[in-house]
C-alpha cells in the first residue's frame, strides 16, 4: 500500500564509470554529501518532476545509517546528511553497490518506515539498474494516491531495513559462528576488534585463514593474546576447520564436545590455559587429527580410549594436568611414551613405567592380557586356592628373610660401605663437586646418604624435579633436588654453569652447596630452609600461628627484592631468574626470605634448546612479552616480582578461580578494584594490621612493575630503593627481629 506522505529516500547507484543522465559535463565533487545535497536542492522541485539519480565513480561513506526504533518515535526529526552507508554488495557483480542518503530537511514518516521493513530482496535481483527501474515504476503507480507536493517523483530503493536487520547476506555461516565464539571470549587487549558483523567474509579477520575456493574457514590461530572466557560450543559449526590454535591464553571452562564435529581438524593446540573437566569422549571421531596438545591445563579424569583410534596422530602432549587412572595401551596411545603424560601423578600404565594396582595392592591385569569372563566356578575356586597358597609361601619366605637380615645387619652395613666405595672409584659417571669446600663430608658419606633417599624423604616437587630432605649422621640437614630429565652429552656445560651458581652468596638467596652426578640422575645439594615456601604460608592449610602478619609480608617483599636485585646487578654475568613465584621464596625460622631455583630455568631450557621452545616459568607470573617472544630479560623478572607483591597483599594466587572465571589474573583484578576505589577489597582479610597508606604505596610499586610495556617498568635496584625509602623507611622496629642487620 502507498502512504499519503512525502518520500525521503534517494538512491545513488555506483557503477564503474561516472555517468550523468542529464548533463555530459564532468563533475569534480563526487562526495555523497555533495550529490545528496544537489539532488535534494530546492531547484529540482519546481522544474524537475522526475530528477534522476547521479551515477558517480567514488566510494561511498561507511558512516552508519541513522535508522532506529527511536527515530520512528520522532518522525519529524530529520536525520543527518552524514548517515550515508553502503547497503548492497552483489557477490556476482562485486564492482558496484548502492548507497542511500537522507535529505536533511525532510522528515521520516512512520508509514514510510513500515514500507521499508516490508520490502524483501533476493539474490536473483543482482542487476541494480533493473531493480532501480522496478522501484521507479512502483513509485509511479503510487502517484495518484500520494501527496508528493512539489517533489513529484522520487527514486526509492526500499531494501535498507532488510540488509540492516540481517547479516545473512553479508556474513557467512562460519563468520557468524566466529562472532558467537568472540562473544564468549574476554578480549581485554581488543585484539579481535576487526571481527565485525558487517563484513561479507571473516577471511581477513585477525587470526583467520580460509580456503581460497569457497571462503570457508580453515584455520583459527590466536595464541599469546591473553584471551579469557570460555571456548564456545559454536566452534563445532565451523565444520571444515583444520587448525585451532588457542594456546598460551587464559581460557577456562571445559573443552566443548561440539569440537568433535570439526571432522577435518588436523591440529588442536590448547596448551597453557586453565581448561577444566575432561577430554571429550568422542575425540576419536577426529580421524584426521595429527597434533593434539592439551598440556599445562587443569584437565582431569581418565584419558579416553577413543584417542587410540586416531591413526594419523603424530604428536600427543597431555602433560602437566590432573589425569588419573590407567593409560589405554592400544592403537595410537601405545606409540607414545612418558614425555606425553609427564606431570600427571595419578596416571599409571606401561607408557609411564608405573604399574597400576588394585585396592589390595596387586597389579591390575592389562587389557591385552585380560582373562575371559565366562569361567566355571571350579576354575575360579582353583585360581583362588593357588593365589592363597602362593601368598602363604611368600609370607613364610619373607619372615625367614627378615630374620636373616636382622642377624647380619652389621656385616651387611660394612659390606655396603665397601661396595659403594668401590663403585665411586670404578664408575666414571659418578662424580661429586662441592663449591668452595662448603660440604664438610667426604664423597663416600654424601653418596651413601644420597642412595638411601626414598619417597619418605620427599619434601616437594616442581617443574625441575623432586626435592628430598637429606639428614647427615651429625644431623646436618640439606635439600637435594633430583633433576628429572636426562642430560646426555651436556655434563661439561651443566657443571660450568653450576660453578657460577655455586659462587653466588647472599643472605636472601638459597646457598647451592654441591652437585652430584650419578649414572641415572643429577643431584643439586642446597641448604635446607626449615619453614618451607611462601606459597605454603599463603595458600596452605596453615595453623593460625603460621599465618603471615602484615609486617612479616613487608619484610618478605623487601628481602626477596634484595635477592633478585643482587642477581640482576651484582652478579657477573647477570642472572635472570625466569621463574619468580611464591613457591620459590623459602622462609627460615625468622621468616627471612631466600630466593631459590635461580639460574635453573636458563640452564635446563638451554640444554633442551634444540627440541623445545616452551617458555620456562609459571603461568600467572609471566610477563606478556615473555609469553609472546620466549625471551626472558630482567624486566620480565620485574613483572613476576610485581605479581609476587600482589600475592602478598591480596593473599590470592595469580590464577585464583575468582579471577579466571572473569578472564582476569591478579593484575587485571587489582586494576579493576583500584579503578572502582575499592582498596579495602584488595587486602587479604587476614591482615587486620595493614595500614591503608602503606598498602596504597605498595600497590603503586606493584602496578609499575606489572606495566604492560617493559620499558616503563623500573629495574630491580629501583624497586628495592622504592621499597626501602617509601615503604620501609624509617625502618619500623616491629618488622625486624634482633637477628636482622638491615636497619
Amino acid at each position: 500500500s502507498c502512504a499519503h506522505q512525502e518520500l525521503l529516500l534517494f538512491a545513488f547507484v555506483h557503477f564503474s564509470k561516472f555517468k550523468n543522465h542529464h548533463e555530459q559535463t564532468e563533475r569534480t565533487d563526487f562526495s555523497p554529501a555533495s550529490l545528496a545535497a544537489e539532488t535534494c536542492s530546492s531547484s529540482h522541485f519546481p522544474n524537475s518532476p522526475k530528477p534522476s539519480p547521479f551515477f558517480y565513480d567514488s566510494t561511498c561513506s561507511a558512516a552508519p545509517l541513522l535508522f532506529s526504533p527511536e527515530s520512528r518515535n520522532h518522525p519529524f526529526k530529520p536525520p543527518n546528511l552524514e548517515t550515508a552507508k553502503p547497503l548492497f554488495h552483489s557477490s556476482s557483480s562485486p564492482s558496484f553497490f548502492s548507497c542511500l542518503y537522507f535529505c536533511p530537511f525532510l522528515p521520516l514518516p512512520v508509514a514510510q518506515a513500515s514500507l521499508i521493513t516490508r520490502f524483501e530482496y533476493t539474490d536473483s535481483e543482482s542487476n541494480l539498474e533493473h531493480l532501480a527501474e522496478r522501484e521507479r515504476r512502483k513509485a509511479s503507480s503510487c502517484e495518484g494516491k500520494m501527496e508528493l507536493g512539489a517533489l513529484g517523483w522520487v527514486f526509492p530503493l526500499i531494501y535498507a531495513a532488510t540488509l540492516l536487520s540481517s547479516t545473512s547476506l553479508a556474513l557467512t555461516e562460519d563468520g557468524i559462528a566466529l562472532l558467537e565464539l568472540k562473544g564468549t571470549l574476554n578480549d581485554t587487549r581488543n585484539m579481535l576488534a576487526n571481527w565485525v558483523a558487517t563484513d561479507e567474509s571473516p577471511c581477513l579477520w585477525t587470526g583467520i585463514s580460509c580456503y581460497p575456493d569457497d571462503h570457508r574457514v580453515s584455520s583459527i590461530n590466536l595464541p599469546y593474546l591473553q584471551l579469557g572466557g570460555i571456548l564456545s560450543p559454536s566452534i563445532g559449526k565451523i565444520s571444515r576447520l583444520q587448525r585451532l590454535a588457542l594456546h598460551q591464553n587464559s581460557l577456562h571452562g571445559v573443552i566443548p564436545n561440539e569440537i568433535t564435529n570439526c571432522k577435518e581438524l588436523r591440529a588442536l593446540y590448547l596448551r597453557a590455559n586453565y581448561l577444566q573437566g575432561g577430554i571429550p569422549s568422542d575425540i576419536g571421531n577426529l580421524s584426521s587429527l595429527n597434533i593434539l596438545d592439551l598440556s599445562s591445563n587443569l584437565l582431569k579424569g581418565a584419558i579416553p580410549s577413543s584417542i587410540g583410534k586416531l591413526t594419523r596422530l603424530r604428536h600427543l602432549n597431555l602433560s602437566t594436568n590432573f589425569f588419573s587412572g590407567e593409560i589405554p595401551d592400544f592403537g595410537a596411545l601405545s606409540t607414545f611414551g612418558n614425555s606425553s603424560f609427564t606431570g600427571n601423578l595419578d596416571l599409571c600404565g606401561r607408557q609411564v613405567a608405573k604399574p597400576c594396582r588394585t585396592s589390595l595392592g596387586f597389579p591390575v591385569v592389562l587389557p591385552h592380557a585380560a582373562i575371559p569372563t565366562k569361567r566355571s566356578s571350579h576354575y575360579i575356586k582353583g585360581v583362588l586356592i593357588a593365589v592363597i597358597s602362593a601368598m602363604g609361601i611368600t609370607i613364610i619366605v619373607l619372615f625367614g628373610f627378615l630374620w636373616l637380615c636382622l642377624l647380619s645387619k652389621k656385616e651387611r652395613a660394612a659390606k655396603k660401605y665397601t661396595q659403594v666405595k668401590k663403585q665411586v672409584h670404578k664408575e666414571a659417571s659418578t662424580k661429586l663437586i662441592t663449591f668452595h669446600g662448603d660440604l664438610p663430608y667426604t664423597s663416600i658419606e654424601i653418596i651413601e646418604k644420597l642412595e638411601t633417599l626414598d619417597e619418605h624423604d620427599v619434601v616437594g616437587s616442581g617443574g625441575y624435579g623432586t626435592v628430598y630432605r637429606m639428614v647427615m649422621n651429625d644431623c646436618g640437614t640439606f635439600a637435594v633436588k633430583r633433576i628429572d630429565r636426562s642430560r646426555e652429552g651436556s655434563d661439561q656445560v651443566f657443571e660450568r654453569e653450576l660453578e657460577i651458581l655455586g659462587s653466588i652468596k647472599h643472605i636472601n638467596l638459597v646457598n647451592l652447596r654441591g652437585y652430584c652426578r650419578l649414572p641415572t640422575s643429577k643431584l643439586l645439594i642446597y641448604d635446607y630452609v626449615a619453614l618451607g615456601s611462601l606459597d605454603d604460608f599463603l595458600h596452605g592449610q596453615a595453623e593460625e600461628d603460621r599465618e603471615l602478619k602484615w609486617s612479616a609480608r613487608l619484610r618478605i617483599a623487601l628481602g626477596s627484592a634484595r635477592g633478585i636485585a643482587y642477581l640482576h646487578h651484582d652478579c657477573s654475568p647477570k642472572i635472570v631468574h625466569r621463574d619468580i613465584k611464591s613457591s620459590n621464596i623459602l622462609l627460615d625460622e625468622n621468616l627471612e626470605p631466600h630466593v631459590s631455583d635461580f639460574g635453573l630455568a636458563k640452564l635446563l631450557v638451554d640444554e633442551d634448546a634444540h627440541v623445545t621452545t616452551v617458555v620456562a616459568g609459571t603461568f600467572g607470573y609471566l610477563a606478556p612479552e615473555y609469553l609472546q617472544s620466549g625471551r626472558a630479560t630482567e624486566k620480565s623478572d620485574v613483572y613476576s616480582f610485581g605479581v609476587l607483591m600482589l600475592e602478598l597483599v591480596t593473599g590470592k594466587r595469580p590464577t585464583d578461580p575468582a579471577f579466571v572465571r572473569r578472564g582476569l589474573n591478579v593484575v587485571g583484578w587489582m586494576n579493576t578494584l583500584l579503578k572502582e576505589n575499592r582498596l579495602e577489597d584488595v587486602v587479604d582479610k587476614r591482615c587486620t594490621d595493614a595500614e591503608m597508606e602503606v598498602v596504597e604505596t605498595l600497590l603503586e610499586i606493584a602496578a609499575r612493575c606489572t606495566d604492560a610495556n617493559p620499558d616503563e617498568r623500573p629495574t630491580m635496584n629501583q624497586v628495592l630503593q622504592l621499597l626501602e625509602q617509601e615503604v620501609m623507611s624509617p625502618c619500623p622496629s616491629e618488622l625486624y627481629e634482633s637477628q636482622s642487620d638491615y636497619c
